[in-house]
């Protein structure tokens, strides 16, 4: 018969190797943490960001809620997998490993710290230089109507923002409809490369989040106004639409009055 002591005595064995290899809490942290850490800051940045009504420099409006939600579940998640007790065997250390967890770490600590010295801002005239003004799709509708339907229906036009206006002088057919018409708009300078006398006062288009925000404007024609003004200063143009001797631009704001302002609370168009 087998020895009986031997067996238990062999099965305790195993049963203490498989404690021994169980993982404290510090070195379970250790190699859980930085993951869970890099999670956690994330949604933390983005609470932090709705808390302070900065979100909207980085997603369109109609994502506000269901981020929030999101972030918060993460959060909790994040809670939950430091908390939880799993047993877990210890994983043979490799060369490199701590060093990636560490860099890991640094980065997120890095990120939180630039957030809280460094305050959101919105998209800078050098991205809109990069994207180039007008360059993207001006498609659907002004206002609810297509551009024709706007010139025959009369319009509030002094309801309509920057990019109301660029859809409609991108896709109207009939410039000569809107040569007189009142404009005001607020937006920031960008140059015209083409025109000396001529700057675009524009906003961003949001569709999605900043990633692909697209920068739309309307041409403004003031002699000497790199002067008095410069790319990414706030303006508020005040004028009326007129004929352009600029071949690439049918319709300008002429006689404009332009102020300088500060940026408003929500610099983006959607």
């Amino acid at each position: 018969m087998p020895d009986q002591n031997a067996t238990h005595g062999h099965a305790h064995a195993e049963t203490s190797t498989a404690g021994d290899r169980r993982v404290p809490l510090l070195e379970r942290l250790r190699q859980r943490w930085w993951g869970v850490l890099l999670l956690v800051t994330a949604a933390v940045c983005i609470l932090w960001l709705a808390l302070t009504d900065r979100l909207g420099l980085y997603i369109h409006p109609r994502y506000f809620v269901f981020t929030v939600i999101m972030a918060l579940i993460a959060v909790a998640l994040g809670i939950v997998s430091v908390l939880v007790h799993v047993d877990v065997e210890e994983v043979p250390k490799r060369r490199g490993r701590t060093a990636l967890q560490l860099a890991s770490v640094a980065g997120s600590l890095a990120v939180v710290g630039a957030m809280v010295v460094l305050p959101p801002s919105t998209l800078s005239v050098a991205t809109a230089d990069q994207r180039a003004v007008n360059s993207g799709t001006l498609a659907g509708e002004v206002q609810g109507q297509d551009a024709q339907t706007v010139l025959t229906s009369n319009p509030d036009f002094s309801t309509f923002g920057i990019k109301d206006w660029a859809t409609l002088l991108r896709q109207t057919t009939r410039p000569a409809d809107l040569e007189g018409r009142a404009f005001t708009g607020v937006g920031f300078v960008i140059a015209d490369p083409d025109a000396a006398d001529v700057f675009y006062v524009s906003r961003f288009v949001v569709n999605c989040c900043a990633v692909d925000a697209q920068p739309v404007g309307v041409p403004v024609q003031l002699d000497g106004w790199d002067q008095q003004l410069k790319p990414g200063d706030w303006v508020e143009v005040s004028g009326a639409l007129t004929a352009s001797d600029a071949s690439h631009l049918p319709l300008v704001v002429g006689t404009a009055k332009v102020d300088k302002v500060e940026e408003p609370a929500d610099p983006y168009d959607y």
